[in-house]
C-alpha cells in the first residue's frame, strides 16, 4: 500500500458508523439486551446483531490505536492528553450529562413505577444514586449513571493513558521501527485468533455475553469481549510500529476476509441462547471460536476489501467521514425517539427496523452537521 491519505480507512470508519447506529436500531426488535424500548421482536434481526458484535467495535478499537501511535508521535505526552481531553474527555461528559441522562429520565418517568419527580431529583437521587437504592428497581444497573455507547469512548481515554505511561517509563524506545517485520502469516494469525478465543471461552464461563459491568466502580464493559479489544489493542500498536497497512500481501488480506465471512455466517446460524453465550459447554466453545476468527478476519479482510475497491472519496463520503464522530455521540437518543414512536404501531417488526434506520441516519447526520458549524465542536468533533 502506499503511504498517502488512508480514504479507505476513513470510508470504512464511515460504514462501521452506520452498522453502530444500525446495531441500536435494531435493539428494540431482535434483542433481549435493549431495554429503552420493549416492542415486538423478528428472530433473524438478533442474527444481525450477533454477526455485528463479533467484530465492528474490535475493528473500531484496531483503527482507532493504530493512529493513536502515530498521534503520540507527532505530540509528545502533554499535547497529547490536551488534544484527547478535548475530544474524548469533554464530549463523553457532555453527553452523560446533557443527553444521556435526559434519556434516562424520559425512561424512569416512562417505565419505572416510581412516579414523577423533577429531573434535578431524579438527576441527583437516581442517576447518581444519592438516594440509595428502592426497592423493586428496575434497569441494567444501580445508579443510572453510565456512559451508553460512549463506554468506547471511555476505554479510548483509559488505553491511551496506559500506552503514555509506558512509552514515558520506555523513554520513547518504542517508535516505529526500520527493522524489517514483515506481516505475519496466515497459521500465525490463527494462531492468534485461537488464542482470542480461548482467552474469551475462559472469561465467558463467569460472564457471558451481553453482560455488562462497571470495573473498579467506573470502567464500563462487557467483559466478554475484552480479550477481543485488548488483542486489537497490542495488534495495532505492533502493526503501527512496523507499518503493516502498507505491507499486508493480497493473498493474506483475501484469505482472511473469507475465513471472516465464513464465520460470520456461522454466527448468523448459530443458536442464539445462553449455550453459546456462555459457561463450560463445547457449544460455547465454539461460538467462542467463530466470534475470534470473525473478528481477526474481519478486521483483516475489511481493511484489505476497502484499500482495493474503496481507497477514494466523493463530496458525500467526506461529508459522512467528517460527521461520523459526532454522529456516534448524537445517535442513540435519536434512535430511541424513533423506536418510542413506533411502539404500539401494528406493523411488521422488520419494517420498524427499516424505518427507524431510515429516519434515524439522515436526521443524525444533518444534527452532526448543524452543531459541527459551532467552532469549537467543529475542531474538535
Amino acid at each position: 500500500m502506499k503511504k498517502e491519505r488512508l480514504w479507505y480507512i476513513e470510508n470504512l470508519r464511515v460504514v462501521l458508523m452506520i452498522l453502530v447506529v444500525l446495531q441500536h436500531a435494531v435493539r428494540a426488535y431482535g434483542s433481549v439486551v435493549w431495554w429503552f424500548v420493549d416492542d415486538a421482536k423478528a428472530p433473524l434481526l438478533e442474527r444481525f446483531t450477533a454477526v455485528n458484535s463479533s467484530f465492528f467495535m474490535s475493528l473500531f478499537f484496531f483503527i482507532s490505536f493504530y493512529f493513536m501511535s502515530a498521534s503520540y508521535d507527532r505530540k509528545g505526552f502533554w499535547q497529547f492528553h490536551k488534544d484527547r481531553f478535548l475530544r474524548l474527555f469533554v464530549p463523553l461528559v457532555a453527553y452523560v450529562t446533557l443527553l444521556y441522562a435526559p434519556l434516562m429520565y424520559a425512561y424512569f418517568i416512562r417505565f419505572r413505577a416510581l412516579g414523577s419527580i423533577p429531573f434535578a431529583s431524579y438527576f441527583t437521587g437516581f442517576f447518581l444514586g444519592l438516594a440509595g437504592k428502592p426497592t423493586g428497581w428496575t434497569g441494567p444497573s444501580w445508579p443510572d449513571l453510565n456512559f451508553g455507547q460512549l463506554w468506547f469512548v471511555e476505554h479510548l481515554l483509559l488505553y491511551g493513558l496506559i500506552y503514555s505511561i509506558v512509552r514515558v517509563l520506555m523513554k520513547g524506545r518504542i517508535r516505529r521501527s526500520g527493522r524489517e517485520f514483515y506481516f505475519p502469516s496466515t497459521p500465525l494469525i490463527a494462531a492468534f485468533a485461537s488464542i482470542l478465543a480461548l482467552a474469551a471461552f475462559a472469561i465467558r464461563v463467569n460472564y457471558p455475553l451481553y453482560k455488562w459491568a462497571g470495573f473498579l466502580g467506573f470502567i464500563q464493559a462487557e467483559a466478554a469481549h475484552f480479550p477481543f479489544y485488548a488483542g486489537m489493542f497490542f495488534a495495532a500498536l505492533f502493526a503501527y510500529q512496523h507499518d503493516w497497512l502498507a505491507q499486508m500481501p493480497g493473498k493474506t488480506g483475501r484469505i482472511w476476509l473469507v475465513i471472516g465471512l465464513a464465520s460470520a455466517a456461522a454466527i448468523a446460524f448459530f443458536p442464539l441462547d445462553a449455550r453459546s453465550f456462555g459457561g463450560l459447554s463445547p457449544v460455547a466453545l465454539a461460538y467462542a471460536f467463530f466470534e475470534a476468527f470473525a473478528c481477526v478476519g474481519l478486521v483483516i479482510g475489511l481493511i484489505y476489501l476497502f484499500w482495493r475497491r474503496f481507497n477514494e472519496q466523493n463530496a458525500f463520503m467526506s461529508f459522512l467521514s467528517k460527521n461520523s464522530y459526532m454522529v456516534f455521540i448524537l445517535h442513540l437518543p435519536i434512535v430511541v425517539f424513533f423506536q418510542y414512536l413506533l411502539l404500539g404501531v401494528d406493523i411488521n417488526p422488520y419494517i420498524k427496523f427499516a424505518l427507524v434506520s431510515l429516519c434515524a441516519l439522515p436526521v443524525t447526520f444533518c444534527a452532526s452537521a448543524l452543531l459541527r458549524k459551532i467552532p469549537f465542536v467543529g475542531k474538535y468533533a
